[in-house]
C-alpha cells in the first residue's frame, strides 16, 4: 500500500515537475554565481587593547547618605549594559568621530566578576585594525566609565534630595493642618477641659443646684400667697387683673352709674308705659348706647379687640370692686408676676445644670480628643523633623559623592592572531549548490502535493467517511480501458477477473441493506469519480448472483450509456419522455450479454430534468419496479452539479456515495456528508472507486473470456412485455 505522502509527491511530480526543475535551476544558477565570484581577500591585522577598572575604596565622609550612596553605586555595575550607556558610547565616537556605532559596540568586551569570592577587577578589550586607535578608545571608554559612576552617584543623590523636598512639603502641610486642628479644639474646648480638671465645674453645678431649691422655695410661698388670695378674691390671678383694671377706669364707672339710672327710669316707667311707647323707646335707646359704650371703652382699658361685645354683664360685674377688693386683686396680680418671674429664673438655673452636667459628662471623650490630636501634632512633627534631617544629610552628601570605579591598569595593544580561513572552492560549492537544487525542487513539489486539495490513497478516503461514521462498503479495483473510447469497462472480458471485488461489495451492501434495501440510489459528490461505472458494474455483479436486477439511468442530463452493453438508445424517448417513462414494458430492455439484467437507458439529455424526476410516470415506474425485480439500482448526477439525486432520494431505501482517488476531493466530500447526515438522508456507505491498492484475485487464463462467471446460474425468464434487446451497431 502506497503511503498516502509519498502518493501526493508522485502526483506532484507528475503534475509540477516543471516548477520543481525550474526551482531547482535557479538554485544551481545560484550556486553557480556564488561559485564565479572571487575569493575576499584575507583581513587585516586586529589589535586588542586590554585594560581593567577595579572598585574605588569608599572615601572618609561625614553623612550616612554618602556611604549609602557609595554602596549602592557599586552593586548597581551588575551587568556590561550598565557600564557601557548610550552615554559612554556616544561621548567616545564623537571624540574619535566613528560613523557607525554598532560596529564600535561590537568590538567593546566587558568581563565582570561571576563570583563573590572573585577579585573585584572589571576586564575591558577593545578591539580595532588600528593599534593607536585602539589604545585611544579604550582610554575614552575607561575615562567616560569613571566619570559616568560619578555622574550616576550624584544623580541619585539630586534625586533623593527632590524626592525629600516633595515629601518635606507635604509633611509640612500635614503638621499645619494638625497644629490648626489642635488649636482650633482647644480654643472650643479648652476652657471645659480646664474648668473640669480644677473642679470649677462640679462647684458649678452644686451652687446651680442650690440656686435651684432656693428659687423653689420662694416660689412656694409665692404660690402659697397667690392661692390664700384666691380663695378670699374668688378670682383667679387673670380674672383679678381684669377686674382691677376696669374698676379703677372712671369712665367705666361714669357708664356703669348712667346705665344704672336709665335701668331704674325703665324699671319705674314699665309699671305705667307699654314697650311701644315713645318714653320706653327713648329707654332702651339710651341704654344700647350706653352698653355699646361700655363693651368699647373695656376693650380699650383691656385691649382684647372686641372680647367684651355682647357681655355688658360681665363688664358691669367685673367692674363693680370695691376698694379693698381692687386692693387684693392688685396684690394677687404682682404675686403672680412674682411667680413668673421664679418660675423662669428655676427653668434657666435647671438648664445651666443640664448644660454643666453634659459638659461634665463630656470631659473623658474631650479629654481623649485632645490626646488623639496632641499624638498626631507630635507624629507629624517628628516625621517633618526626621525628613528635614534627611533632606540636609542629602544636601551634605552631596559635595562628598565621587566614583565608584577607578582604573587599575592602563590601557596595552596586542596583536590578535589570525583566524583567517579560505573559503571553499568552486567544485566544492558547485557540488553543494546540486545537493541544494535538489533538494529545493523536491521540496517545492512536495509542497505542492501537500496543498492538493484532492485524496489521492483509499486510506485518506477511509478517513473522511470514518469521521463520519459512514461505512466504506467496498474498494473497486481499476480496470482496463474499453474498445471503444464511448463505453465503460465493464467486468467483462479482460476485466472478469475482477468480478469478485464487485461481489464482495454487491454482498456487503446487501447485508447492510437488509431485506428491505431493494432500491439503491448511486451518486457522488463531484464529476468523473466513477459513479455510472460502478453503477453499471454492481448491476452486472447482481445479475452473476442470480438477483433480477434493474439499472435505471436516472441522470437525465447526460446521454445514456447502454452502448456499453451493446444496447441502442431510443431516439423517440428524448422527444416524448413522458411516454417513454409511462410505458415501463417498452422502456425496460434485456441486457443481451448479461442475464438477469434490466436496464432502462436514459432519455436525456433533457432541460426539464426535475420535471421529469417528479411526475408520476416515473414514480409508477419505480413502484412497479420494487415489486418485479429483486434490486433496482439508480444511477444518478453529482450532488454537486445538481439536486436530482435528492428528488429522487425519498423513492430509494438508502444511497451509496461514489468516491475516486485523485478526483475526489477532501472539503466538498466532508461537507456533502455532513449535510446528507444532518438532513438525516439514509446513507447506506461509500464505495472507493479505482483503487490502486487492489489486485486481481485470480489470473485470467489464456483464451477464456470471462464474460460470465462459471458460477452464474442461467438466466431468469423476461418479465412480461420486456422487448428483446437490440445490439448495437458497432462503426
Amino acid at each position: 500500500m502506497t503511503s498516502p505522502l509519498v502518493k501526493r509527491f508522485q502526483v506532484s511530480l507528475d503534475r509540477n515537475k516543471l516548477l520543481g526543475v525550474a526551482t531547482s535551476g535557479f538554485v544551481l544558477g545560484l550556486a553557480t554565481v556564488v561559485a564565479l565570484l572571487p575569493p575576499k581577500p584575507p583581513p587585516n591585522p586586529e589589535y586588542a587593547a586590554a585594560a581593567t577598572l577595579t572598585y574605588s575604596n569608599p572615601p572618609p565622609t561625614a553623612t550616612e547618605t554618602g556611604r549609602t550612596l557609595f554602596e549602592q553605586g557599586r552593586t548597581s555595575i551588575s551587568s556590561p549594559e550598565s557600564l557601557l550607556t548610550e552615554q559612554v558610547v556616544f561621548d567616545v565616537v564623537t571624540e574619535l568621530d566613528i560613523k557607525n556605532i554598532e560596529r564600535f559596540v561590537k568590538k567593546v568586551e566587558i568581563k565582570l566578576p561571576k563570583k563573590e569570592n572573585d577579585p573585584p577587577i572589571i576586564q575591558i578589550k577593545f578591539t580595532d585594525n588600528r593599534e593607536e586607535r585602539a589604545v585611544r578608545a579604550l582610554e575614552l571608554l575607561l575615562e567616560a566609565m569613571v566619570a559616568q559612576s560619578r555622574t550616576v552617584n550624584t544623580s541619585r543623590l539630586r534625586a533623593q534630595i527632590a524626592a525629600l523636598e516633595i515629601r518635606l512639603a507635604g509633611a509640612k502641610e500635614e503638621l499645619q493642618t494638625a497644629e490648626q486642628q489642635f488649636y482650633q479644639f482647644m480654643s472650643r474646648q479648652g476652657s471645659s477641659l480646664v474648668a473640669a480638671q480644677d473642679g470649677s465645674l462640679f462647684t458649678a453645678i452644686s451652687t446651680s443646684q442650690q440656686q435651684q431649691r432656693d428659687l423653689r422655695f420662694q416660689l412656694e410661698g409665692v404660690t402659697a400667697q397667690i392661692d390664700s388670695i384666691v380663695g378670699q378674691l374668688g378670682l383667679n390671678p387673670s380674672q383679678a387683673a381684669l377686674a382691677s383694671a376696669l374698676s379703677a377706669d372712671p369712665i367705666i364707672a361714669n357708664l356703669r352709674a348712667q346705665i344704672l339710672q336709665v335701668e331704674t327710669q325703665l324699671a319705674l316707667r314699665s309699671r305705667e308705659l307699654r314697650p311701644e311707647h315713645p318714653i320706653m323707646a327713648d329707654l332702651l335707646k339710651q341704654k344700647a348706647t350706653f352698653d355699646q359704650l361700655l363693651r368699647e371703652r373695656a376693650d380699650e382699658v383691656v385691649g382684647t379687640d372686641g372680647v367684651f361685645r355682647a357681655q355688658v354683664s360681665e363688664i358691669r360685674r367685673d367692674s363693680s370692686l370695691d376698694v379693698t377688693r381692687q386692693q387684693l386683686a392688685n396684690q394677687l396680680v404682682n404675686l403672680q408676676t412674682q411667680k413668673d418671674g421664679l418660675t423662669k429664673q428655676l427653668t434657666l438655673a435647671q438648664q445651666t445644670e443640664q448644660q454643666l452636667r453634659r459638659d461634665y459628662e463630656r470631659f473623658p471623650n474631650q479629654q481623649l480628643d485632645k490626646e488623639r490630636l496632641q499624638q498626631q501634632l507630635t507624629l507629624k512633627k517628628n516625621f517633618h523633623d526626621f525628613l528635614q534631617a534627611k533632606l540636609v544629610d542629602a544636601q551634605s552628601a552631596e559635595a562628598e559623592a565621587v566614583g565608584s570605579l577607578t582604573i587599575a591598569q592602563p590601557p596595552l595593544a596586542q596583536l590578535v592572531p589570525s583566524t583567517y580561513s579560505p573559503p571553499p572552492g568552486p567544485l566544492i560549492i558547485m557540488s553543494a549548490g546540486v545537493v541544494v537544487a535538489i533538494l529545493a525542487g523536491a521540496g517545492v513539489i512536495l509542497v505542492l502535493g501537500i496543498l492538493d486539495p484532492h485524496l489521492y490513497t483509499a486510506g485518506e478516503i477511509r478517513a473522511v467517511f470514518g469521521d463520519r461514521d459512514v461505512l466504506v462498503l467496498g474498494e473497486l479495483p481499476i480496470l482496463n480501458a474499453p474498445p471503444y473510447p464511448e463505453d465503460l469497462p465493464l467486468i467483462q472480458g479482460s476485466n472478469a477477473v475482477y468480478g469478485d471485488q464487485y461481489e464482495r461489495f454487491r454482498s456487503t451492501l446487501r447485508r447492510v441493506a437488509g431485506p428491505q434495501g431493494k432500491v439503491v440510489l448511486m451518486t457522488s459528490v463531484e464529476e468523473n469519480e466513477g459513479k455510472s461505472l460502478t453503477s453499471y458494474n454492481l448491476a452486472i455483479a447482481s445479475a452473476h448472483a442470480g438477483q433480477r436486477t434493474l439499472l435505471i439511468e436516472a441522470d437525465l442530463r447526460s446521454r445514456s450509456r447502454v452502448s456499453s452493453l451493446n444496447l441502442a438508445v431510443d431516439l423517440d424517448a428524448v422527444a416524448e419522455p413522458l411516454s417513454y417513462y409511462g410505458a415501463a414494458q417498452s422502456c425496460t430492455v434485456l441486457a443481451p450479454d448479461v442475464a438477469n439484467l434490466y436496464v432502462i437507458p436514459s432519455a436525456g439529455p433533457q432541460r426539464n430534468a426535475a420535471m421529469l424526476l417528479e411526475s408520476s410516470e416515473l414514480l409508477r415506474l419505480l413502484q412497479d419496479a420494487r415489486v418485479r425485480y429483486d434490486l433496482v439500482i439508480l444511477d444518478t448526477p453529482p450532488l454537486d452539479h445538481c439536486n436530482d439525486a435528492l428528488l429522487l432520494q425519498p423513492l430509494t431505501d438508502g444511497m451509496v456515495i461514489t468516491t475516486r482517488p485523485g478526483v475526489t476531493q477532501k472539503k466538498p466530500l466532508g461537507m456533502m456528508l455532513e449535510q446528507l447526515l444532518d438532513a438525516e438522508i439514509p446513507i447506506f456507505g461509500g464505495v472507493i472507486n479505482g483503487s490502486e491498492d487492489v489486485v486481481a484475485t485470480e489470473p485470467t487464463p489464456p483464451g477464456r473470456d470471462r464474460t460470465f462467471l462459471p458460477t452464474a446460474p442461467a438466466a431468469a425468464p423476461l418479465p412480461p412485455d420486456v422487448p428483446t434487446p437490440l445490439a448495437r451497431p458497432r462503426t
